[in-house]
């Protein structure tokens, strides 16, 4: 493994808190972007009631009454603005009445600047001014957002000792601080902020909790293969879900399983083909020890070398049937398919067992449903099949019994069967019959010279074959193995023609 160790807990941390920070930064900027575009229509439709206000008092009053001084003082406070009404004085000069909080310092700051005068007259001109920021920063020491436009108003004065009105055309500014403006809008942006921060801290702890539920089987998987490593198959994972993390841990256990049972069928191995094969090598070794220091006899040498030749033969059939069944097994074994009478070669089959089938007074019993059955299958392979069968059957036999050789049609298959009237197979074996090694139980028959490989084989050449065998056994009953080859059609019909 190359680079630092990084665990998935902190790989999920890590991915949460980029995707989060995304999802905050993209929220932040819309909710920002919507709050202030609410609070300016908010302010703008506030400041256009305050507007209509203003222009129904100085139309319907005179500017200089107390009525005018009440209405737009309450207005101004009540918005949190700043109100200017900007009138023409009798000298030609101009005159400004504010409105709102710190009037007094206002009004000394307009008459003692007069660019901002200025801007007034301009205004009351005619020159509007929407939504400006900063417009008077002579004025103001803060940042602030103005709106003016042209007003008329009424103004009461005495002509002759007589009062007379005279509406005129002047000028309105509201001025509103900036923080009037963002102050809402942050304050409920930060309250967002906060629960946003309420709901990642909840959400962080329920993916640790939910991280956890996927680390902890994930850390028993990696314990687990650590032990199985080192040869200790007891472990097994806890499956916590129904998802792919469940389907895995009970995946490994299923794996665990069968490789402890693997490892048991190696151990048994080694110990059967040591058995097996230090029986003929002890044979061999003793005899040939005993020629050379002269415990046997000269003469008798010729017959006790044939028994180390037959030992010899021994060890090396079971070494070639190890060696074919692990090609069979492995698929390295390929099969030389061809049409054959498979009831021609059981004959034949039978024929190389005439001594021992005379010799035992075994009755062989053949019956095939048809003279000829054609078969597709590789014909060596098959011919060993049934040797091995009938050498079974032949090993777990007395004298008198009877084999029994069936063949038939089933669908598109063709059945042979090999049975026969033995001593029969204990239920508890029977299970085990085809695993290697495996000798059957031992009060079965009295020829038990075999190395326990033969039935092994037997299915590995059937299942190449892409069939099965079955066995059915009764103690004191006898067994009957059943197995299936393909038929050969075209034969077959040419036959019955």
């Amino acid at each position: 493994m190359n680079g630092k160790f990084v665990s998935i807990r902190t790989k999920f941390l890590r991915l949460y808190l980029v995707i989060l920070g995304l999802v905050l930064l993209i929220m932040a900027g819309i909710i920002l972007t919507f709050l202030s575009s609410y609070f300016r229509i908010q302010q703008e439709n506030n400041l256009k009631a305050t507007r209509e206000i203003i222009s129904s008092c100085l139309e319907e009053n005179d500017i200089n009454s107390p009525s005018v001084d009440s209405t737009l003082n309450t207005a101004a406070n009540a918005m949190n603005i700043s109100i200017w009404v900007c009138a023409w004085s009798r000298t030609g000069g101009i005159q400004v009445y504010c409105y709102g909080r710190n009037i007094e310092q206002e009004k000394l700051r307009i008459q003692n600047n007069m660019r901002t005068q200025q801007q007034i007259i301009s205004i009351m001109n005619g020159i509007s001014m929407d939504y400006t920021r900063n417009a008077f920063p002579e004025i103001y020491d803060q940042k602030t957002i103005s709106i003016a436009y042209q007003q008329s108003y009424h103004e009461k004065f005495s002509l002759f000792g007589r009062e007379q009105y005279e509406e005129n055309t002047g000028a309105v500014i509201l001025n509103m601080s900036m923080s009037r403006v963002n102050g809402p809008q942050w304050v409920v942006f930060a309250t967002i902020l906060i629960s946003m921060g309420f709901v990642t801290i909840i959400a962080m702890i329920m993916i640790l909790i939910y991280t956890n539920n996927i680390i902890r089987p994930v850390k028993e998987m990696k314990e687990m293969a650590s032990s199985v490593a080192e040869g200790d198959f007891s472990k097994e994972v806890t499956s916590y879900s129904n998802d792919e993390i469940g389907q895995l841990a009970e995946s490994i256990n299923s794996m665990t399983t069968d490789l402890k049972e693997l490892e048991n069928l190696r151990s048994g191995f080694i110990a059967n083909i040591s058995h097996d094969f230090r029986s003929p090598l002890t044979s061999i070794r003793g005899f040939l020890e005993a020629m050379l220091d002269g415990t046997i006899p000269q003469e008798m040498h010729p017959k006790y070398m044939q028994v180390v030749l037959d030992e010899t033969n021994r060890l090396t059939k079971m070494t070639n049937n190890i060696l074919d069944l692990t090609k069979m097994e492995n698929g390295q074994d390929e099969l030389k398919l061809s049409h054959f009478d498979v009831n021609e070669m059981i004959v034949k089959m039978a024929i190389g067992f005439e001594q021992r089938i005379e010799e035992k007074s075994i009755q062989m019993d053949f019956r095939f449903l048809q003279e000829k059955l054609y078969v597709n299958a590789d014909l060596d392979k098959i011919q060993r099949v049934v040797y091995n069968l009938i050498d079974n059957a032949l090993k777990f036999t007395s004298k008198g019994d009877t084999i029994r050789v069936e063949t038939s049609v089933v669908g598109q298959k063709a059945m042979i069967s090999i049975s026969d009237t033995g001593a029969g197979i204990d239920e508890k074996a029977l299970s085990h019959i085809f695993e290697r090694f495996n000798k059957g139980d031992a009060s079965r028959g009295n020829d038990k010279k075999g190395n326990g490989l033969g039935l092994t084989i037997v299915r590995q050449i059937l299942l190449n074959h892409g069939e099965d065998i079955k066995v059915q056994s009764k103690l004191g009953e006898g067994t009957t193995f059943t197995f299936t080859l393909p038929l050969a059609y075209k034969i077959n019909l040419v036959e019955k023609k």
